[in-house]
């Protein structure tokens, strides 16, 4: 166990990368973050009392239960974000695996998907910023805003796979009326997927290092 555990008093979100811990500290919620969680496994959560709770219309501790449930199934994709493109309804896809769903109405490139909304605040000043990474507005406009998607059920699926299934938030998205829009209008959406590797975290240093040198 590395001893950085036992000596921040103040952490909200470890996450592991390689042989090293990285820890974020927020305030408010942690939603944007963990929709857009970058590519490292998530360790823990701590002082969830300083966080809103992580699952809308539910305490806390019912909100990890249902985090925990995704967990126990595949620990090692987590909150790992996928991303893909509706290109017949011009929609941009973002998933973040056992947690939620993001459709927005239009076509983003990937670096704004993998850049969380700015939904939290700072640890110290509970200010929007600055952090040690960029974050992107939520936008009120409904030709902008996402229609969100929360894991609802989570099933194992033999020895390698699972189905998770979310369904929408309600007030989240709208209508739009700008032309060339296609709403959502989508109220669950299912995923399969294959357990991931635990032991893909090992070649994640190694690519990551390869992608640096040719970009």
């Amino acid at each position: 166990m590395n001893a950085n555990l036992w000596t921040c008093p103040c952490i909200i979100n470890f996450v592991y990368y390689g042989s090293f811990f990285f820890q974020l500290d927020i305030r408010g919620d942690p939603y944007g973050l963990l929709a857009a969680h970058p590519l490292v496994p998530l360790v823990s959560l701590h002082h969830l009392d300083q966080v809103n709770s992580l699952f809308p219309n539910q305490t806390q501790i019912h909100s990890m239960e249902k985090l925990i449930s995704a967990y126990d199934v595949d620990p090692a994709r987590i909150v790992q974000q996928s991303f893909c493109y509706d290109h017949r309804h011009r929609w941009s896809i973002s998933i973040s695996w056992g947690y939620t769903i993001q459709i927005y109405p239009l076509l983003l490139i990937a670096s704004d998907l993998q850049m969380p909304l700015q939904t939290f605040k700072t640890w110290r000043s509970w200010k929007d910023g600055p952090f040690t990474f960029n974050t992107r507005p939520m936008s009120s406009d409904p030709c902008q805003k996402p229609s969100v998607f929360f894991m609802d059920k989570v099933t194992e699926v033999g020895k390698s796979g699972s189905v998770t299934i979310y369904k929408r938030h309600e007030g989240t998205g709208g209508k739009c009326t700008r032309e060339g829009i296609n709403n959502v209008e989508v109220e669950s959406i299912t995923v399969s997927a294959l357990k991931l590797d635990p032991e893909y975290w090992k070649s994640v240093p190694l690519l990551l290092s390869s992608l640096n040198k040719h970009y």
